[in-house]
C-alpha cells in the first residue's frame, strides 16, 4: 500500500503542476525537465546542508525561475509553449547531468553521493504528507474561492477575463507558484526519498503520462486523482509480476498505459451517455 501511495504522489503532483499551467492557457510540456533539474538541485543542497526546508526552498526557487521565463516568453514575447517545452526538456535533462558531473564527478548516476533521508511525520514520509496537504489546498483554492474561479477563467478565455477586469498578472503568478512547488516536490521526492539517488532522466518521462492523466480533469476534476491512482496501482502490479518472470517484461510495461487508455475510453463514453 505504501509503495502504491508513493507512486501515486509522484504522478499526481506532476498532474497538478500541469493543471496549474493549463489554467492560464499554457501546456507544461517541460514537466520532465523541471523534475530532473529540481531532483539534482535537491540532491546537492541536501547532501551539503542536511536541511529539508532549505532543500525544498532551493528546488522551488529553480523551478520558479524556469517557469517565470516560460510565462514571460510565451505570454509577452509570443513564443510557442510547445517549442519551449521541447527545448527546455532537452536543455534541463542535459544540465542536470552536467551539474551531477560538476558536483560529484559521476556520470549518469550519483553513485558517490550518499543520501540518508528519513524525515517522517507520524511515521509517514514527509513528501506524502506535504503532497496530500498541498493538493487539498490547491483543489480548495481552485474550486471554492473567487481567486480560483478567476484563475480558471483566465485559462478558458484570457481576453474575456481581461475584459471583466480580472488581474491576469496575479493569475499568472499564482499558477506559476503552484506549478513550480508541485514540480519541485516531485523532483525532490525522487532523488531524496523514492530512489535516494539521482540518475539521468530520473523523471522516467512521466511528464508525458501526466499530461494524459491531467486531461481527465477536463471531464471532471475528480477523475485526475482517480486516474493517477489507477495508474499507480497497475504500475505497481506490473512491477510485481515482473519478478515472477513468466510474462515478458516489455508486455508488462504496457499494462499501466493500456489501462489508462481503457479508462479514458470509458469515461468519455460515460460522458456521452450522460449528455
Amino acid at each position: 500500500m505504501t509503495e502504491i501511495l508513493r507512486a501515486f504522489i509522484r504522478i499526481f503532483l506532476l498532474c497538478l503542476a500541469i493543471n496549474a499551467m493549463r489554467n492560464i492557457g499554457l501546456c507544461l510540456l517541460h514537466a520532465d525537465g523541471l523534475v530532473n533539474i529540481s531532483a539534482i538541485t535537491a540532491l546537492i543542497v541536501y547532501s551539503e546542508t542536511h536541511s529539508f526546508a532549505l532543500t525544498i526552498f532551493a528546488a522551488i526557487f529553480v523551478t520558479l525561475a524556469i517557469d517565470t521565463s516560460f510565462i514571460y516568453l510565451t505570454k509577452k514575447k509570443g513564443a510557442s509553449d510547445i517549442v519551449y517545452g521541447i527545448a527546455m526538456n532537452l536543455i534541463l535533462r542535459g544540465l542536470s547531468g552536467f551539474m551531477l558531473y560538476l558536483y560529484a564527478g559521476d556520470l549518469a548516476m550519483s553513485s558517490s553521493v550518499k543520501i540518508d533521508f528519513n524525515v517522517n511525520i507520524f511515521g509517514v514520509d514527509i513528501f506524502i504528507v506535504l503532497g496530500l496537504l498541498l493538493s487539498l489546498i490547491y483543489y480548495i483554492f481552485l474550486y471554492k474561492t473567487k481567486s480560483g474561479l478567476e484563475l480558471r477563467a483566465v485559462g478558458l478565455d484570457e481576453k474575456k477575463a481581461l475584459f471583466r477586469k480580472i488581474d491576469i498578472g496575479r493569475a499568472n503568478f499564482t499558477a506559476n507558484l503552484f506549478a513550480s512547488v508541485f514540480a519541485a516536490l516531485v523532483g525532490s521526492f525522487l532523488s531524496l526519498s523514492y530512489f535516494s539517488y539521482f540518475t539521468e532522466n530520473i523523471s522516467q518521462n512521466m511528464g508525458f503520462i501526466s499530461l494524459a492523466l491531467e486531461g481527465f480533469s477536463t471531464i471532471h476534476p475528480v477523475l485526475t486523482p482517480i486516474a493517477s491512482l489507477v495508474y499507480a496501482v497497475f504500475n505497481y502490479l506490473a512491477g510485481s509480476l515482473q519478478s515472477l518472470g513468466f510474462i515478458n517484461y516489455k508486455l508488462l510495461d504496457l499494462i499501466p498505459y493500456l489501462v489508462i487508455l481503457l479508462f479514458l475510453y470509458f469515461t468519455k463514453y460515460s460522458k456521452k451517455i450522460v449528455q
